[in-house]
């Protein structure tokens, strides 16, 4: 499993070559694919595809490169779930394998408000940005287990099925 992870951080960085090199997220993720290198938790893996969210979304890499670096980190997800290691998050009853706390509260919010809009997410999670949470509806929105309603201001967010 050693080696897999450092196959995985040579290719890690290997992508953060097209990062900006002014950017501070370039460096932030390469730490975060050190850190992980020593500690694969849930919890880093998904700040540092988080990072790599923002970089697909800014154009700096491909979707293709993003696909695959988002793949081979879950599939380490799963290599240690499979071995029965502790994960940090829960599982969630989800198509996604997993989300973190942020995802989690916002899909436990629908599924007692059955819809939410942007602002109504902030009051629940006070010290995140409204860009963050988008972010985080956006990743929900592509795993299929939320849909989008309205347009401009009068968007809302469901639980699907």
């Amino acid at each position: 499993m050693k080696e897999d992870i450092l196959k995985l951080t040579n290719i890690a960085y290997k992508i953060l070559e097209f990062f900006p090199e002014a950017d501070p997220l370039k460096n932030r993720a390469k730490d975060k694919a050190l850190e992980i290198m020593s500690n694969p938790d849930q919890e880093n893996i998904d700040i540092l595809l988080g990072y790599f969210w923002i970089a697909k979304c800014q154009g700096w890499i491909s979707d293709i490169n993003y696909l695959i670096i988002y793949n081979e980190y879950e599939k380490l997800k799963e290599t240690k779930k499979s071995v029965g290691l502790v994960l940090n998050n829960t599982e969630t009853k989800t198509p996604v394998s997993f989300f973190s706390g942020r995802k989690k509260t916002i899909v436990e919010f629908l599924e007692k408000n059955e819809k939410a809009q942007v602002m109504d997410l902030q009051k629940v999670l006070p010290k995140i940005t409204k860009r963050t949470i988008r972010r985080d509806l956006d990743e929900l929105l592509q795993s299929g287990r939320v849909a989008r309603f309205g347009e401009f201001n009068q968007v809302f967010y469901k639980l699907k099925g």
